[in-house]
């Protein structure tokens, strides 16, 4: 596998699907708001700008009404 870069998309351009738990979203959104950063981007499909992994994150990042999240890229299908 390559090296995988982040890149910076508009929060409002990604697409959630998941259903989020409050007691999840509340630890990582103290977390995240004393660290000031967030560990990990969020995991996009860059097709369809699914989410397929961060949804807390950006459920905290569009919250805190971030314009851009961090974001790595992949393809689901070809």
């Amino acid at each position: 596998m390559g090296r995988r870069e982040v890149t910076f998309v508009r929060t409002a351009d990604l697409r959630p699907h998941e259903k989020i738990r409050k007691a999840h979203f509340d630890d990582l959104f103290k977390k995240i708001t004393g660290d000031g950063y967030i560990n990990d981007p969020i995991i996009v499909d860059k097709n369809t700008m699914i989410i397929l992994d961060g949804h807390h994150r950006f459920n905290v990042l569009r919250t805190l009404g971030l314009a851009s999240s961090p974001v790595y890229f992949c393809r689901l299908h070809r």
